[in-house]
């Protein structure tokens, strides 16, 4: 419901408009709103988008209003229990009086936020420095427009930290989340040798060099954000042949090139005739692909896809619903040549018993000379993966193995560039991010 109501919800505009401005979006970055005196929370352009937008809103608005109501507030944030005003406070207070606006709203609704009144309690519009609320004395950064300052001063104390997210900040804003315009469907592109004589340097360069396009990485037309949408189709793929080059197994894959899609989910939308086709153009001695999806999440409708190329190339997908650690040792499936997993959260349920990744590393590190490839969204993700795959090689059967770092917890240029803003008000590190952000790439190994 939420991603047809709002196309990519964004607290700081009228997504009435931006959900039906389909070719004039970024006209709307400088949109006046008007608040909602109820919640204080949502912004329109005026009072027919939010008449309109009301039947959507009334739930989340009235259970807000009558918390503020009851604990004699101005803001939802100022909801906490003999605790004083959220404005000048710190970061860690601002994460608690979010958390405890989350509980207090879904316990009255009696029900799970959607995703767009989710966002509006997570990214409430405050200044940035102070956490001040009150939206006649805020005014928005004149270039991303979507963080907000109570002065000029907080503006200026705030200056060199947000420089470094202000463009991906632009892009969250005014990124919508339809699905790129998509080439027809063609064999893959070709390269000469000496175009393939050094592997791209990041998405942009990958899918530029195959169609002969020039897709820049800052956009500024309606055309380069759909541009970028499709960059990012290529980051699962690009990911794959940015790990076989590090690891030069590009070099050793002959006519077959084997993978594993280890935890495989939502990815595998990103694994169509075009993007697969990139294969071929930068390993043109390979001619058959096979591709092993295996997620306890994944459909159990699908059981194999094939696309066919020119030259009788070809790539066969195999989907297995279940747990790697039970499915491998059942199922007759060629040796991989590399086994990835995106987005991949090892640390996630660490040490309790919602962890299944602990079973399925020790399975995954049996096999020796074989690359290891996982994908995080925030460096404090990445390094916590690895340290959580670190000690399942200590595991008894890797007594005679050792396991190399090739990357660990390194920035990927090969990411899904769409950004993403982060729900961790203590992660500084990474304010924004990005799906398959950084990468880490191991081998386990025979001393």
């Amino acid at each position: 419901m939420d991603e047809q109501l709002y196309n990519n919800f964004n607290p700081i505009r009228c997504n009435v408009c931006f959900t039906r401005a389909t070719d004039h979006r970024l006209m709307l970055v400088d949109q006046k709103l008007r608040f909602c005196k109820g919640c204080r929370l949502i912004g329109y352009c005026g009072e027919q988008h939010q008449k309109e937008d009301w039947k959507h809103h009334k739930d989340f608005c009235r259970t807000v209003t009558k918390i503020l109501s009851v604990k004699k507030v101005e803001h939802i944030l100022d909801a906490r229990t003999d605790s004083g005003r959220i404005i000048g406070g710190s970061r860690r207070d601002l994460e608690c009086a979010i958390s405890l606006a989350e509980c207090l709203v879904v316990s009255m609704l009696q029900r799970r936020l959607h995703q767009h009144e989710f966002s509006l309690l997570r990214y409430p519009n405050i200044c940035r420095v102070c956490f001040e609320y009150d939206p006649r004395q805020l005014e928005p950064c004149e270039t991303c427009f979507q963080v907000l300052y109570c002065s000029e001063e907080h503006r200026m104390q705030d200056a060199e930290r947000h420089a470094k997210w202000c463009e991906m900040y632009r892009v969250n804003l005014l990124l919508d989340a339809d699905y790129p315009t998509r080439l027809e469907k063609f064999d893959f592109p070709k390269l000469t040798p000496s175009e393939l004589n050094t592997f791209p340097k990041n998405s942009f360069e990958l899918v530029n060099l195959a169609y002969k396009n020039t897709i820049p990485m800052r956009p500024q037309s309606v055309q380069d954000f759909n541009n970028l949408k499709f960059v990012s189709n290529y980051s699962y793929i690009g990911t794959i042949l940015y790990a076989l080059n590090l690891t030069n197994m590009h070099q050793e894959v002959q006519k077959s090139l084997v993978l594993y899609v280890v935890g495989a989910d939502g990815e595998i939308v990103f694994f169509d005739h075009n993007t697969c086709s990139i294969v071929f153009t930068f390993l043109p001695q390979v001619r058959d692909v096979v591709i092993h999806f295996i997620g306890p999440a994944l459909s159990s409708i699908k059981d194999e896809i094939e696309l066919n190329y020119e030259g009788g190339r070809s790539v066969k997908m195999y989907y297995h619903k279940g747990l790697f650690h039970t499915v491998e040792p059942s199922t007759p499936m060629d040796r991989p040549q590399l086994i990835i997993c995106y987005n991949c959260g090892f640390h996630e349920h660490v040490d309790s018993h919602r962890d299944t990744w602990n079973a399925t590393l020790n399975r995954m590190l049996r096999f020796v000379n074989i690359p290891i490839v996982f994908t995080s969204y925030t460096r404090a993700e990445a390094s916590h993966d690895s340290a959580i795959l670190y000690r399942a090689s200590k595991h008894s059967s890797m007594k005679r193995k050792d396991l190399v770092f090739v990357k660990r917890a390194a920035d990927n240029q090969f990411k899904d560039y769409k950004p993403l803003r982060n729900t961790n008000y203590l992660d500084e590190y990474d304010e924004l991010y990005y799906p398959n952000g950084y990468v880490s790439v191991v081998v386990s190994r025979v001393p």
